[in-house]
């Protein structure tokens, strides 16, 4: 059998009992892209690759039950597949074993009434779901902004990828079109060595205020990464974003401003080995517009993005990103999409990584369950 297939067979079994209770959701996404790609920085012209590389595909597992009194308990489990590599993207990429195939992504467990909702475990940062990957239409394929000069990236709270582990989790009531996330990790641990050396490492934070009236949302968010202010200084992210929809048409912008830079600095690239983001303690200021066109199934969409670096003591770089696609939703569950894009990686800057050209072609179907 099929490893992969055999480790969420493993994986269902485990939660049967669970999932047999009228309250708990199967739910899932499968994702293949064929993409072409040009990069400079490996010398590598018009690779090819079939995959799921940005990680969109998933099984997951919601529970919910009602307390009483006007709460209700919930939890989700969330796990990251990869159809195209089977183990490749999952946890210790070795094909042999659950923990191989199935990486883990959000998973928690919490209680919500009138005051709104606490959990705990791990999560998105309300600073990534607030506009960012939200707004993208073409987050997790090839043709994404996250770490391609449109969108800060990187693991963990900083940015717009990987999880806040070891989390509380507080989600306010809508209160005249208000929302207000916040987390808080007493103890969050993360790959560089200054975040586990002292206490001054702790309680990081991730906010979020959204406001929606009629066609407009607007977002504000910010992040607190802190380290030991030894090896490496605190890093912050503040975000401002504003989105309009009005019958066929979105539009929308966000502006980021980071602090020296960490985890929203790490992370890999949309699609071979070029990261086009500011190195460790180095500030950024990143910009990302969007617009859609919907006609019938279709929808016809176009971002721009650019990312300024400011390095202490040397020369700044900047990098350019832009995209054109089309998504076409046969349903609600099934999509096909591909487009283009672009990022001029400033191959003249003299200082930084990351900073070659980059093009690709990408086409690919999505299936939600």
């Amino acid at each position: 059998m099929n490893k992969q297939l055999l480790a969420v067979a493993v994986a269902a079994a485990m939660f049967a009992p669970a999932i047999a209770s009228a309250s708990a959701t199967v739910y899932g996404r499968v994702q293949v892209e064929y993409n072409v790609e040009d990069d400079n920085g490996t010398g590598q012209d018009s690779q090819q690759s079939v995959d799921d590389n940005a990680g969109m595909s998933r099984l997951g597992f919601k529970f919910k039950e009602k307390l009483g009194g006007g709460m209700t308990a919930f939890g989700k489990i969330e796990f990251r597949i990869d159809p195209a590599d089977n183990s490749a993207s999952g946890t210790n990429g070795t094909a042999t074993s659950v923990v191989g195939a199935l990486g883990q992504r959000d998973a928690h467990v919490g209680i919500k009434s009138s005051w709104g909702s606490l959990a705990a475990g791990s999560f998105h940062a309300p600073y990534k779901t607030a506009g960012g990957v939200k707004w993208d239409p073409m987050v997790a394929t090839h043709l994404q902004a996250r770490r391609a000069g449109g969108m800060s990236g990187g693991a963990g709270i900083g940015g717009h990828n990987g999880f806040m582990r070891n989390a509380i989790y507080y989600t306010s009531p809508n209160v005249n079109g208000f929302k207000v996330q916040f987390a808080i990790s007493p103890d969050e641990t993360g790959g560089a060595a200054a975040e586990n050396q002292n206490d001054e490492s702790d309680n990081d934070y991730s906010l979020a205020v959204q406001y929606k009236n009629g066609p407009w949302h607007a977002i504000f968010a910010h992040n607190r990464n802190n380290n030991d202010g030894v090896t490496r200084d605190d890093e912050s992210l503040t975000k401002v974003g504003l989105r309009w929809k009005h019958a066929a048409w979105t539009l929308a912008g966000q502006y980021e401003s980071i602090s020296d830079g960490d985890r929203s600095s790490t992370g890999g690239t949309p699609g071979l080995n070029n990261a086009y983001r500011a190195a460790a303690n180095e500030d950024s200021d990143i910009l990302w517009l969007n617009a859609q066109y919907k006609a019938g199934n279709n929808i016809f969409t176009a971002s721009y993005g650019t990312t300024d670096v400011d390095v202490s003591g040397a020369s700044d770089y900047d990098f350019d990103y832009w995209m054109v696609g089309v998504i076409h939703k046969f349903s609600k569950k099934t999509r096909i999409f591909g487009g283009y894009t672009a990022t001029d990686g400033d191959d003249d800057a003299t200082t930084g990584s990351g900073r070659d050209d980059r093009d690709a072609w990408t086409v690919g179907i999505r299936q939600d369950f």
